[in-house]
C-alpha cells in the first residue's frame, strides 16, 4: 500500500452516452480514460464526495474537449480499480457499496435515484435531454421479453 503522504492517481475508464449524435461522425458515445489524483486529504471524504469533487468536474472538461454539451449527457459508465481506491483512502468504493458505477440523466425520467438527481442539479448533466419516452421503451422491452418467454415471435 502506498503511503498516504504520497500522491497517486486513480485511473478510470469512461464511456459517455449522449442523446444527440456527434455531427461529424454521428456517434452518440465518447470513450476515454481519466487519471484522478488521490492525496491524503481524500481519506477525509466518502466516495460520493470524491466523485462530486474530483470526477464529475473532469467529465464536464472532457465534454468540452470532445465538443459535446454536458447538458446532452444521458449516461456515464465507468470501470476502475476500486480496490486501489479503497486501499489508498481506506474508504469503501462505489463497487463495495453495490453501486453499478453508472449514472443516468435526463429530464422526465422517473427511474433516477436521489444521487443522480443531485448530480443533475449540481452539474446540469442531461438537462437538455427529454427522456419522456423512456417508459414507453421499457414497456416495449418488457412485452418483447414476455413474448420471447412465451415463444411468440413477430
Amino acid at each position: 500500500m502506498e503511503k498516504m503522504t504520497k500522491k497517486s492517481h486513480m485511473k478510470i475508464n469512461v464511456i459517455l452516452t449522449f442523446n444527440k449524435p456527434e455531427p461529424r461522425f454521428g456517434d452518440t458515445q465518447e470513450m476515454f480514460n481519466v487519471s484522478i489524483p488521490l492525496g491524503k486529504q481524500d481519506k477525509n471524504y466518502d466516495v460520493f464526495s470524491f466523485f462530486e469533487r474530483k470526477f464529475f468536474p473532469v467529465i464536464i472538461k472532457s465534454c468540452s474537449k470532445y465538443k459535446r454539451d454536458h447538458k446532452d449527457l444521458i449516461k456515464i459508465s465507468t470501470c476502475s480499480d476500486w480496490d486501489f481506491y479503497e486501499s489508498f483512502t481506506e474508504n469503501k468504493s462505489l463497487y463495495s457499496l453495490n453501486h453499478s458505477c453508472k449514472w443516468f440523466f435526463g429530464m422526465n425520467r422517473f427511474d433516477l435515484d436521489s444521487w443522480e438527481k443531485k448530480i443533475m442539479r449540481d452539474f446540469e448533466f442531461g438537462t437538455n435531454a427529454d427522456m419522456a419516452n423512456i417508459d414507453k421503451t421499457k414497456e416495449m422491452l418488457e412485452q418483447y421479453e414476455k413474448n420471447l418467454l412465451e415463444g411468440v415471435t413477430q
